[in-house]
């Protein structure tokens, strides 16, 4: 168990080095001062089993339990090399190998967040065959729109969805698509007494993302920011109102980079007033109108 302990620390110390040239706040900050953590109890964890079993060579279940714990260690070990270790090129035999420096870079990330106004006031005093038949068919339906127009990677909480795009545009053109799809939806697919009515928050930005990770475990700013939005979008028209879709400033800027959005897209500049309770200051963002 030395040498894997020895390694740990090792590692540990990179990853401090490697933290302390990042600022407070910073999502690097942030993922390497969690990887540190995770590291240490695990690492704790071996080292006390480790003791346990010295004092008890004989016991066959805790040799077991002390190898799976050495396990999971060096599998967030191997974590934490790829996360910040140098890698070796190994693109052409022909050329020299180049050092890579692997670490976690923001890059510019849209998330898309959705939610049903009034869900359970849609499902009360309804068969429940007929709330699962219709939150079935709404389910699919996001998820196909969402699917056709490019979607990276997408994640339900209850009738909560979050999604992933890669670029600002597409995560517009699915919005106006799900926007536009309300009506029908309601006419053909919702076997309820009452229309499903949707709000849509959408944000860009740079932070860190893994592509690899379940989206709805990540933490972002970003997330946060599209969930805001969606919040806001509360709809206070009559039930006909069938959609409402907040857009970030960050967004429209992406996308009024291109002239078809220019000339096509309808918006209406909002004030988001300040939120006290979760600390949010005043911004604007911009209502699509379809």
């Amino acid at each position: 168990m030395t040498d894997i302990n020895e390694k740990a620390n090792s590692v540990k110390e990179k990853l401090i080095s490697f933290m302390k040239t990042r600022e407070m706040g910073d999502p690097l900050f942030n993922n390497t001062m969690q990887l540190i953590a995770k590291l240490k109890n695990s690492q704790s964890e071996v080292i006390k089993l480790s003791t346990e079993l010295s004092q008890n060579r004989e016991n066959q279940t805790l040799i077991q339990t002390v190898q799976a714990a050495s396990a999971r260690l060096q599998k967030i070990l191997d974590d934490c090399d790829n996360y910040i270790s140098p890698q070796v090129s190994r693109n052409s035999k022909a050329e020299p190998a180049k050092a890579e420096r692997v670490i976690a870079i923001p890059k510019e990330l849209t998330f898309v967040s959705i939610d049903v106004q009034g869900s359970e006031d849609l499902k009360q005093g309804e068969d429940a065959a007929k709330v699962s038949k219709a939150f079935s068919n709404y389910f699919s339906l996001v998820e196909k729109i969402m699917r056709d127009n490019s979607v990276k990677k997408y994640s339900w909480a209850g009738d909560g969805f979050i999604a992933y795009f890669d670029t600002a545009e597409n995560s517009i053109i699915a919005s106006i698509a799900l926007i536009t799809s309300m009506t029908v939806f309601n006419l053909t697919q919702n076997p309820l007494a009452k229309n499903f009515r949707i709000r849509i928050g959408i944000s860009t930005g740079e932070d860190y993302f893994d592509e690899k990770s379940e989206i709805g475990k990540m933490t972002s700013k970003v997330i946060d920011l599209a969930g805001y939005l969606q919040k806001k979008a509360e709809i206070k028209t009559g039930v006909k109102t069938l959609a409402r879709a907040l857009v970030s400033t960050n967004t429209i800027l992406k996308i009024h980079k291109h002239f078809n959005f220019q000339r096509t897209l309808k918006l209406d500049k909002q004030l988001i007033e300040t939120d006290a309770s979760k600390k949010v200051q005043a911004m604007s963002a911009f209502e699509i109108i379809v």
